[in-house]
Parts: C-alpha cells; sequence; structure tokens
C-alpha cells in the first residue's frame, strides 16, 4: 500500500464541530513557567485572541539535553488509557516522565488507533490517510524521531502490500476494520483473533506465515492458502496463530479469487528512507506550520478547520532538536475558549515553530508537566470533559538524569504582603538537584532572617514598614524572597497603625462608637465638647434614642440636631446640666473632673479606693467618681495629680471609654 491512496473514514473520532471566525490577537501575559528537568521547560501563556480568552501551555523540549528524550507511549492495541496512567506505568528512576501530551485520533468505538505508528522499524498500526480535504489526516505526514535522534515531521510512503504469481496489489491497511474498495490485512494481533467482517467480501486465510508477529519494515513475510470464505459466508474468519488472512472488498476481490489452496502469498512491509531507524513514527494531521509559516493541509474553511476547540499540536524548530509540545483549553468561558486551526497554526509560528502536526483535540487535549517538588509529572491543563480521556497514544518528555547534589530549594510563605506587626509563616517546600529531581527535605537545615523583623523558629514577627525581603539558607544555598510589610488600613488618615492608641481608635471605630470628621481625620488633639461626650457614651451605652422624655434645656431646642442623643443621655440620669438643669452648655469643652462623674454613672462603675491625688479634695464634687475610676483602673492621673479642672482632648476620651468598656466585660 502506497499512501498515494486516500479512503473515505467513517469511523467516529473525538472532535465536535461548530463554528469560529478570522483571527486577531489581544492582551497576553505569561502566566506561569519553570524548568521541570534539566532539558525541559514549561510555560502557559494567558491571552486575548480574536475577543476570547485563551490559556496555552508549553513544554519545550532540548533534544541535545544528554538526559532528555521524547518517547512515544501506547497501551495493548485496542485498548486506551488516560495520559497519566500511561505515564504512571513506565515512571521509574532513570526513566522519569517530567511532560507529557496525548497523541494522534482514534476510533471511539473500536478504541483502534486510527494512523500509522511505528516503534523502532516494527509496524504497530498502519492505519488509514483519510479522502477530503476537509478531513484531519488527508495526507500522509507523520512526527518522529529518526535514525540519527532528531525530530522531524515529514512525509511518509508506507509501501504495505501483497504478490500472488507475479501479480502485486496495494494493502489497504493493517488491522482494520474493512470499508468500501479495501484490502485490509489481518495478524493474530487484531481484537479478539477474529476478522469481524460482514458477508460482503472475501477473505483468504493463510498458515504457515514466516512471520506473522511485529512485522517490521523490510520484512517480506510468506504463507500458504490454507481456507477461503467466499463472497457471501455470514461466518467470521477465526486468524490463525501461525497465519493472518487477507480481507478485500470491491475490487481487490479480484486478486484473492486467483489464489487456491496450497497456494504462496508474499506481503511486503517497507517505508521511505528517511523514516527508516525511526525511534518511532505517529500520523496525524493536519499539518499547521510549514518552513516556518502557516500551512494548513486541510481546507482552511472546512467544518473541523474552523471550530473553536481544545487543541494539541507537536512542532519542531528549524534544527530539528527543539520540540514544542502544545496544548489549547477550550469549552471554558472566561478562562479558554479554544482555537481553530489557522489561530492555532499561527500561534505555533509565533513560538517559533518550523513545522507542526496536530495531534488529536476536544476532549482528549492533556497535557502533563511536573511540577517543582515532585518526582513525576501531573496533569496541569483543563480537559474540557472534566476529566482525562483514555487515549490510545501519547507522547513523553523523559529525564534519565541521576539524582544529584542540591542545587534549589523552594519555600512558601504564608504571606507575602502583611501589615506591621503581623506574622509570616516560613515552610520549606522542596529540594531539586541540578536535575529538577526532588530530594529528601531537612527542615532543620532551614536558616531564616529578615530585614523587616525578627524570627522565632519559621515566624517572621514583622516591625517595620516598607519592602523587604526574607532571607532564605538552605545547607550552601541562599535565596532572598521579596516581602512588603504595609502599615494597616486605618479609619482616619491622621491615626496610622503606628500610632500607640490606633488598636484602641480602630475598635471604637469598628464599634460605630467613635466616628471622624468628613476630610477623613479624627483629630485627636482637639478639646472635646460636651456634646461629643455625650454622643459618645449614648453610642458606647447603646441608650435608646428614639423612646424618650422631652428635656427642657433652652440652649437645646427640639429641632437641635443631637436633641434625642441629649433626652437619651439626660433621661438616663448621666448628664444632668448645668445652672440647675436650665442649659447643656453643647460646645463647652469636657473637664476631667466631669469626665470622671458621667463615666461613672454611665458605666455604674462600683468599688472606691484611696488615690494618691493631692488636687482632688474630698469635699470635690468628682472625688467618688474619680476614686472610683482609679479603683477600676480607669485612670492613671499625673503621678500625684488628677488636674481635674483640665480639659479632655478626643483621644484621652476615647481611651477612658475604651478601658471603661472594656472593665465590662
Amino acid at each position: 500500500m502506497k499512501f498515494a491512496k486516500k479512503v473515505v473514514v467513517t469511523l467516529a473520532i473525538s472532535l465536535l464541530v461548530i463554528q469560529s471566525v478570522a483571527v486577531q490577537a489581544g492582551f497576553a501575559s505569561t502566566y506561569e513557567q519553570f524548568p521541570v528537568s534539566s532539558g525541559v521547560k514549561y510555560k502557559e501563556n494567558r491571552e486575548v485572541i480574536n475577543t476570547y480568552d485563551q490559556s496555552i501551555k508549553v513544554l519545550e523540549v532540548n533534544l541535545q539535553d544528554p538526559y532528555t528524550r521524547l518517547d512515544l507511549s501506547m497501551p495493548e492495541i485496542g485498548k486506551i488509557s488516560g495520559t497519566t496512567a500511561q505515564a504512571k506505568a513506565v515512571h521509574r528512576e532513570g526513566n522519569r516522565v517530567v511532560g507529557a501530551v496525548n497523541g494522534s485520533f482514534f476510533d471511539t468505538n473500536t478504541k483502534l488507533p486510527m494512523y500509522l505508528i511505528a516503534k523502532n522499524d516494527i509496524l504497530v498500526n498502519s492505519g488509514i490517510i483519510a479522502s477530503g480535504r476537509d478531513q484531519y489526516v488527508n495526507e500522509p505526514i507523520a512526527f518522529g524521531i529518526n535514525a540519527s535522534g532528531k525530530a522531524q515531521i515529514e512525509y511518509f510512503n508506507l509501501d504495505l502490500s501483497a504478490e500472488h504469481n507475479g501479480s502485486v496489489t496495494d494493502i489497504t491497511s493493517m488491522n482494520k476494520i474493512r470499508n468500501n474498495d479495501n484490502l485490509i490485512l489481518y495478524t493474530p494481533d487484531y481484537m479478539d483473533g477474529y476478522t469481524n467482517t460482514n458477508q460482503y467480501g472475501y477473505e483468504v486465510i493463510f498458515t504457515g506465515a514466516s512471520k506473522n508477529k511485529e512485522l517490521a519494515f523490510g520484512d517480506v513475510i510468506t504463507g500458504t492458502v490454507s481456507a477461503i470464505r467466499p463472497y457471501g459466508t455470514i461466518t467470521n474468519s477465526q486468524i490463525p496463530a501461525d497465519g493472518f488472512v487477507l480481507s478485500a472488498h470491491g475490487t481487490p476481490m479480484e486478486f484473492l479469487k486467483n489464489m487456491k489452496l496450497g497456494e504462496q502469498v508474499q506481503i511486503s512491509i517497507n517505508i521511505d528512507d528517511k523514516w527508516k531507524g525511526s525511534k518511532y513514527i505517529l500520523a496525524s494531521g493536519p499539518r499547521l506550520v510549514d518552513n516556518g509559516s502557516v500551512s494548513l493541509s486541510i481546507d482552511p474553511k472546512s467544518s473541523r478547520a474552523l471550530e473553536r476547540a481544545p487543541r494539541t499540536a507537536i512542532a519542531v524548530d528549524r534544527t530539528m532538536t527543539k520540540v514544542f509540545m502544545v496544548t489549547v483549553d477550550g469549552r471554558a468561558a472566561g478562562y479558554s475558549k479554544g482555537m481553530n486551526l489557522t489561530e492555532f497554526a499561527q500561534y505555533l509560528v509565533k513560538l517559533g515553530a518550523y513545522k507542526a502536526l496536530n495531534l488529536d483535540g476536544g476532549g482528549s487535549t492533556t497535557m502533563l508537566a511536573r511540577k517543582q517538588g515532585d518526582d513525576m509529572a501531573s496533569l496541569i491543563n483543563k480537559p474540557s470533559d472534566g476529566w482525562e480521556r483514555g487515549v490510545t497514544t501519547t507522547l513523553q518528555a523523559i529525564s534519565t538524569a541521576p539524582l544529584g547534589q542540591e542545587s534549589s530549594f523552594g519555600v512558601g510563605l504564608s504571606s507575602s504582603s502583611v501589615t506591621v506587626g503581623s506574622t509570616i509563616s516560613v515552610s520549606l517546600k522542596y529540594v531539586l538537584d541540578q536535575f529538577y529531581n526532588p530530594l529528601a527535605k531537612d527542615p532543620a537545615k532551614l536558616k531564616l532572617s529578615s530585614t523587616m523583623g525578627s524570627f522565632e523558629g519559621t515566624t517572621l514577627k514583622t516591625n517595620k514598614v516598607g519592602d523587604g525581603v526574607i532571607t532564605a539558607t538552605y545547607g550552601s544555598l541562599t535565596k532572598q524572597i521579596p516581602i512588603t510589610v504595609k502599615n494597616e488600613d486605618s479609619p482616619f488618615t491622621d491615626i496610622p497603625s503606628t500610632n500607640k492608641y490606633f488598636s484602641i481608635i480602630k475598635y471604637l471605630y469598628e464599634r460605630e462608637v467613635i466616628a471622624g470628621y468628613a476630610d477623613g481625620t479624627y483629630r485627636p488633639a482637639n478639646t472635646l465638647k460636651r456634646i461629643d461626650a455625650a454622643l459618645l457614651l449614648v453610642r458606647s451605652l447603646k441608650l435608646d434614642t428614639a423612646n424618650i422624655q422631652d428635656v427642657n434645656f433652652t440652649d437645646i431646642p427640639k429641632t437641635y440636631r443631637f436633641y434625642n442623643e441629649v433626652a437619651a443621655i439626660t433621661n438616663a440620669g448621666i448628664i444632668s446640666g448645668k445652672q440647675n438643669g436650665t442649659l447643656f452648655d453643647p460646645n463647652a469643652p469636657l473637664t476631667r473632673a466631669e469626665m470622671a462623674v458621667i463615666l461613672q454613672k454611665g458605666f455604674k462603675l462600683q468599688g472606691s479606693a484611696e488615690t494618691p491625688f493631692t488636687d482632688v479634695p474630698e469635699q470635690s464634687f468628682a472625688y467618688n467618681a474619680i476614686s472610683s475610676l482609679y479603683a477600676n483602673k480607669i485612670t492613671e492621673g499625673y503621678g500625684t495629680l488628677y488636674k481635674p479642672a483640665d480639659t479632655v482632648t478626643r483621644i484621652q476620651y476615647a481611651l477612658f471609654l475604651y478601658r471603661a468598656l472594656q472593665n465590662q466585660q
């Protein structure tokens, strides 16, 4: 079979069809990037393309790195397995899977791969080439690692043919469902050992095969006709353990009808020289990039090409030593819409692709990458099904590096931006060797210091405001992690978090006891007025200002803005007014003696104590109140003085209120 011949595809594949539009570039940024091994780097870009959000993930594989190779993985023919499961199956020391993507298309009904697969010159699956420019794989193009160890994306010419009595004909494929005008070679590896074909064909069964397993390029095998299943026979043909079956429909039947029992047939298997000796060959499509330019081998206006879907591709640079494994997630609004094939090809060119080939996409699109500190790669994209789909093939980035020496380490912070006085906890996340393999962690080797405070164990207590660093040392390794220490947000511009009374002001503000001015200030040094003292007490004591008895202060009319508050505090017997209760005098400053009296009444303070205050005689109207404040540790005075006639500032009154409120708890 020479792959100039194409067949019509009627198999079920794993993509759906929707519409898409042309390309326009938009916002782009690197979301995350890190090395996964000495020869493999991971990067995720978040971009807006044609007004749609896109998440594009790239594994860049350097085949010149001595500890890096790119392998093809596949479970047993006819079975599928997730990309992670396939990685786990081969992951071991010296063969660490550090990255992977899903491979080529497969039939979702039979779970058979659809296109050419070969490993070490052994033909695993001959596949088919579709007919029609609207099909994904309508030209024989494959990705592989050639005999010189370089990656290549090239055309291939698979020659699979049969010869009988000097007559030669192409074999359409091997171990596939037989379709119209096909000639299929079946070996014992197929399905359950039967051809499972319908009666509308002609089959010849051969035994005594010179070879019928692990057929390799260059093989010429023979077999002897032992049975014939004529056209119209319903019974399935069993594939002999020592033989094979040729099954034809349409025109190729004439070739088989000339065979007689006991005659021999010769099967030839070959491929063009540029693919011989390859580590593996994986056919897929369509081609996306050729010679550094967008070059679709599918009709770009076809429904498959216009579909916005998750995508997977494999690409190589001009040197054939750098490979790009690329996915774009899709069907997730606000995160990643998915690309049409033109957009995808253009993006691959931007990455530096010289040649690129599309792989299976849609729900099959999967990428694994080894996260720092992990031994094996894990799922890093978001499959559109919500879980990993089983697939027939995966491409795996392998690190063969041994465990090396401590080369880097990572720490985690509980936060990198805190308010002054807060703490930051530091933890040892991982220790890596020079090949990015994880090594055993020893937390005792982690030493920490900072320009922004002091450490107790692994906890930093911050005491400075500004930008600084945490210096972490692990053995002979040192790294600095930037941190920011800010003043705590304050309700007032003139009470920063560094103010010694900040916590008290914040406490009262959060409980709606105090309020500042319209310009955002608190003005702590301002003298407190009697009306201010009344308002703060009403709020602290949560007095009822709705159900009040009228008061008769001549300077507090009912139209006064705070009439209800004045009435409430007067009704409670806390403030009685001046001049025999006729004046409230709202704008007069409050003295320290008056403050003591209203606080004692308001908070119903009990107890008394001998005070050291020489300026508060027993006959003072405030003597008992000051004694009670002193007994309850609400006031300390100024040594031997209380200074009862002094006025009270806003910050002083706030402090006294706070202490009184705390005394109630």
